[in-house]
């Protein structure tokens, strides 16, 4: 039986050998896999389009890219982004030590409320990319973000105590409360100009606009404080550099807060004592008020909606359909230093 065995398993390995082997010889070899090199022409091994650019596109790119660019700061912008690296130098570039890797909250980026700081492995690439020189090829074009699912946002740490929700959560209202003393101060400002006119109208309403308006604008500064975070602005109080549109916004507002209420609080005097020269000194105060609360929104607009957002607004009156050519090519030396937030 054992050599009946033995002599099936020879006959089928003979088998095998005569006809499955020669059709397999008659086949083609399959083709090597092409072997990725991890250097690159230049020997560089990092490279922007491949480990650089899809950082800026996942983490960046949907605060400051061509939808909404942050203090006028885009990512995809190469000449403006090169204004703030030094080529194979990253302790001296301002973007790998004031904002990537900096343990202060209000510079960090991207802001822990979006996810930040950046991982070990993503710093370390940009790190080497700088190193190496910051290669960044002219003609690369970030890809759209159609059919792309976005990842899920990383939720900042939730507050803890009762005090830090509340402060947290009222801060949502800022861009409704934000209307009422910008609304509110304007319009005493024009019934104190309709009462050189008209004085029956020239006190009454404008005190109670006054009144009003200074009781909002605190409310809506504190508002905007607890809500930058929220945005990626950071919420420090000790941040105060005018070099940052943020923070020139925010002061501006705690500006305008307090000269409203000293001028609300000259207004209850002047009432009580019932004095011509203070009563002047509070509607001269509200006309100043009211430019600068306008000033304040207009500049927290463009925060919001972009630079462009007013001037895009004229053209449409006006009837132009592009922006002039001087608006749209300006030379590298005078582009302002926008801050990345």
């Amino acid at each position: 039986m054992q050599f009946l065995v033995r002599w099936i398993t020879l006959t089928l390995t003979l088998a095998l050998g005569l006809f499955v082997v020669p059709a397999c010889d008659g086949q083609e070899p399959s083709e090597e896999p092409e072997t990725v090199w991890p250097l690159d022409e230049e020997g560089r091994l990092v490279q922007f389009g491949r480990d650089i650019a899809p950082i800026l596109q996942d983490r960046c790119l949907e605060c400051h890219g061509p939808e909404d660019a942050k203090n006028d700061f885009r990512v995809d912008d190469r000449d403006l982004m090169l204004e703030y690296i030094e080529p194979e130098d990253a302790e001296y570039s301002t973007l790998y030590t004031d904002y990537l890797t900096i343990d202060d909250e209000d510079m960090l980026m991207p802001p822990k409320s979006h996810g930040g700081p950046l991982s070990a492995g993503d710093l370390a690439l940009i790190r080497v990319w700088i190193e190496e020189g910051a290669n960044w090829p002219e003609d690369f074009e970030f890809s759209t973000a159609e059919g792309k699912e976005e990842p899920a946002p990383a939720s900042a740490e939730a507050p803890k105590t009762l005090g830090d929700r509340v402060w947290k959560a009222q801060g949502f209202l800022h861009p409704a409360t934000v209307h009422f003393p910008i609304a509110l101060l304007t319009v005493g400002a024009l019934f104190v100009v309709l009462g050189w006119k008209w004085p029956s109208i020239g006190t009454q309403i404008p005190l109670a606009c006054l009144l009003l308006g200074a009781a909002s604008s605190v409310v809506a500064t504190l508002m905007g404080w607890a809500f930058a975070p929220e945005q990626g602005y950071g919420g420090g109080w000790t941040s105060f550099d005018w070099d940052r549109e943020v923070d020139v916004h925010r002061w501006s507002g705690v500006i305008v807060s307090i000269v409203s209420c000293l001028f609300a609080l000259v207004a209850l005097v002047a009432l009580w004592k019932d004095s011509p020269g203070m009563n002047k000194a509070w509607k001269i105060g509200l006309l100043l008020c009211a430019g600068m609360v306008g000033a304040v929104g207009h500049q927290g607009g463009e925060m919001s909606y972009g630079a462009d957002f007013y001037p895009k607004a004229w053209r449409i009156l006006t009837g132009e359909t592009e922006k002039p050519a001087a608006e749209t090519e300006v030379p590298v030396e005078a582009t302002p230093q926008a801050e990345p937030s």
